[in-house]
């Protein structure tokens, strides 16, 4: 029988566990459908580098939790009023676009006005208000997807929020567009009415479904393995970064790369007259675990005093500047 499971959590790595599972635990022919709702967090796409995507340090002092998911895409901002809907399936037993549609029109039956699919989005009135990704496993296929029916929209602009000093990745940049809540179309809507309407589209459209609901202590998978710092920004492409400050002896620019959590090297620039060796501090900065606000104070630090010494010009030790 089809499954429907409903999460009672919104700890975003027991969430993310307990969908894992799930797949893996989809039998053969079987279809699922996995409604759950995550406390304030960043979900980073599989192949993207956390500090190009988000800010940690606002996140930690917002509360809000950063994780990534499985499958690849952007970055996405969830909270209470962001409902999450995950698709699973075998490709013969039912397609991909089977569920979008089902997704979509149940969207757009709640909204009163057309949603468009555009990619891996549905729109309206040309705003983003559903985004979807998925992967494959052993057979087994999942899709999932976000709908913003009453999400903090500050708490979200400023979670997705990077340095402006961004250089270059491998990783994949999220594209950032205009989004828009369900609630702006029909004001009072809630999470709990747009779970309703995709469990009955999905009832409907598949038949009697076994319906499941996971309390706290229910849930299943290993959600130690997606709360590790490892998988969070471990699994992060290296990231070429750069990081400006001024002082009185000029403007210093620092570029490094990050490895992980961590700085694996660091030059550092500056448009100052006097010759300057600025090794000892690159040295020092190779292994830190990256922070960007105090990386920042020890940028700003480490200039003010060059300019407090002030730096002989033909220095007979050398070193870099542009």
């Amino acid at each position: 029988m089809n499954r429907l499971v409903i999460s009672g959590t919104g700890q975003v790595y027991k969430n993310l566990a307990l969908e894992e599972a799930l797949l893996r635990e989809l039998e053969e022919g079987q279809c699922g459908l996995y409604l759950w709702v995550n406390d304030p967090s960043v979900i980073l796409g599989n192949n993207q580098c956390a500090y190009l995507e988000c800010n940690p340090g606002i996140c930690r002092s917002r509360g809000i939790a950063v994780a990534r998911r499985r499958s690849g895409g952007g970055a996405v901002y969830h909270d209470r009023g962001n409902l999450n809907f995950t698709f699973f399936y075998w490709p013969g037993r039912a397609g991909e676009e089977e569920f979008r549609e089902l997704a979509r029109s149940a969207i757009e039956e709640l909204a009163g006005r057309p949603v468009i699919s555009s990619g891996n989005d549905f729109l309206i009135e040309g705003k983003k208000i559903s985004g979807m990704a998925g992967y494959e496993e052993d057979g087994r296929r999942l899709l999932h997807g976000t709908v913003l029916v009453d999400a903090d929209m500050e708490a979200m602009s400023q979670a997705l929020t990077v340095s402006a000093g961004k250089l270059r990745s491998n990783g994949v940049d999220s594209v950032r567009k205009r989004v828009v809540n369900l609630n702006e179309f029909v004001p009072g809507i809630s999470v709990n009415q747009v779970l309703e309407k995709l469990a009955e589209r999905f009832s409907g459209a598949l038949g009697p479904v076994e319906t499941i609901e996971f309390g706290e202590a229910d849930m299943t998978g290993d959600s130690s393995a997606y709360a590790a710092a490892d998988w969070i920004y471990g699994e992060s492409p290296d990231c070429e970064m750069e990081m400006e400050a001024a002082s009185g002896a000029g403007i210093y620019q620092l570029v490094f790369r990050v490895e992980g959590e961590r700085i694996s090297e660091a030059r550092l620039y500056s448009d100052a007259e006097a010759r300057e060796d600025h090794s000892n501090f690159e040295r020092e900065l190779a292994g830190a675990v990256y922070e960007e606000t105090q990386l920042k104070e020890r940028l700003e630090r480490y200039v003010n005093t060059l300019a407090a010494e002030g730096s002989e010009p033909g220095n007979p030790q050398g070193g870099r500047s542009a």
